[in-house]
């Protein structure tokens, strides 16, 4: 299922995205980030990257892949 959304990275619309940042706080609201397949790889190449990342990135790689889709 592709899906559209704002990419927190490059602050801007993006045909795909996935949650990249979930944001945890002591009090209040927490939050959380997408990103863009392009934004996304980089952050799955550091130490502490997620794997629920690692799996959204190849699941956007995937259907880009899809043809009739956007990269």
């Amino acid at each position: 299922m592709k899906r559209g959304g704002y990419c927190a990275w490059h602050k801007g619309w993006a045909e795909d995205v996935a949650l990249a940042v979930v944001i945890e706080q002591g009090s209040g609201p927490g939050g959380s980030a997408y990103a863009c397949l392009p934004c996304a790889r980089p952050l799955t190449q550091r130490h502490d990257a997620p794997e629920m990342l690692k799996q959204a990135v190849a699941e956007m790689e995937a259907r880009a892949q899809q043809p009739g889709q956007a990269s």
